[in-house]
């Protein structure tokens, strides 16, 4: 069974789930969901969605339906997992809520030591991105392209931006192209494409899983990849590509994430300093190296949390 909201098919079959599973969606499938639960054999397992929880005024309700899945899981003896989240916009009662069902769950985790002290419970562990698989890619000097994909809903980038970007891939050899990984993106990309003077490649209709292995074989060739959404960026260094985020004044989620895992200095505000802007811009295959190894230890930590969650599921079960 799963509730996905406002998911989209694709979505669903990225997923894996089974042709027969009980699939949920909206607002209006909340109580059928509840007496799902209720109804199900012992010992059932709840997972949440990974990603980034929003706790200002307004997710009372959805947080005390949250709460009432975790008791409802737990008084059946099943087992709840929380896989790596960050929490946005922290605020009562939604957190209270928050962390008394993150504290009846037997796996909680978050994905930058901000959200940890905030929830007061729990462990941090890397974004669950870093369990996507890491790629062997190009050798260094094979790479060939920098690659941009931005967020369609932000102002375009300034002339001053642009410039850096066109003298980077200059000074370095490269080739721009512009990628998309959300749809929504697809627009922002093809006029990037033109102020950059390089390469736009659309998605189109393009089936999403074989959209993302093009994307990530155009990542596996890349130097140097620069975006304002954390997953592109942590597919990109699991190709062996430096992620940047550079854009004014950038959100510090991209930054905790990485920090999580040891790899600093990947956010970049793209006004008032323009030497930094440079140097983030400037790919050395040690940096390449560098982000590598934290990025191959992340995966081996997370391969071990999924083994523990393995371990309890079955423990619960026998």
């Amino acid at each position: 069974m799963a509730y996905t909201g406002e998911g989209p098919d694709s979505w669903l079959t990225q997923l894996g789930l089974p042709s027969d599973a009980i699939v949920l969606r909206g607002k209006t499938s909340v109580p059928r969901w509840l007496r799902l639960l209720v109804a199900a054999p012992r010992h059932p397992v709840l997972v949440f969605e990974a990603g980034e929880i929003p706790l200002d005024r307004g997710n009372e309700l959805r947080e005390l339906v949250f709460l009432a899945e975790t008791l409802i899981v737990r008084l059946k003896g099943g087992v709840v997992v929380r896989p790596p989240r960050g929490i946005r916009a922290p605020s009562w009662p939604a957190l209270g809520i928050h962390r008394l069902a993150a504290r009846l769950s037997q796996v909680t985790l978050w994905r930058d030591d901000a959200t940890l002290a905030t929830a007061r419970c729990g462990r941090l562990a890397p974004d669950i991105g870093f369990s996507a698989g890491r790629r062997a890619g190009s050798s260094w000097s094979e790479r060939s392209e920098l690659l941009v994909s931005l967020r369609g809903a932000r102002p375009l980038p300034d002339t001053e931006w642009v410039a850096a970007v066109r003298a980077a891939a200059r000074e370095a050899g490269l080739t721009i192209r512009t990628v998309v990984q959300v749809r929504e993106d697809e627009d922002r990309s093809r006029e990037l494409a033109r102020l950059l003077g390089g390469e736009f490649e659309a998605w189109g209709e393009t089936d999403p899983v074989i959209h993302e292995e093009r994307l990530r074989q155009r990542y596996d060739g890349a130097q140097l990849v620069i975006s304002d959404r954390m997953h592109v960026l942590v597919l990109a260094s699991l190709s062996g590509a430096i992620p940047v985020e550079l854009v004014p004044a950038p959100t510090a989620k991209i930054a905790k994430a990485f920090a999580a895992i040891g790899v600093h200095d990947v956010s970049v505000d793209s006004v008032g300093d323009p030497d930094r802007m440079r140097a983030a811009l400037a790919p050395t295959s040690e940096r390449a190296e560098e982000i590598s190894e934290r990025v191959r230890v992340a995966e081996a930590t997370l391969a071990d949390v999924q083994d523990r969650i393995r371990r309890a599921v079955r423990r619960v079960r026998s």
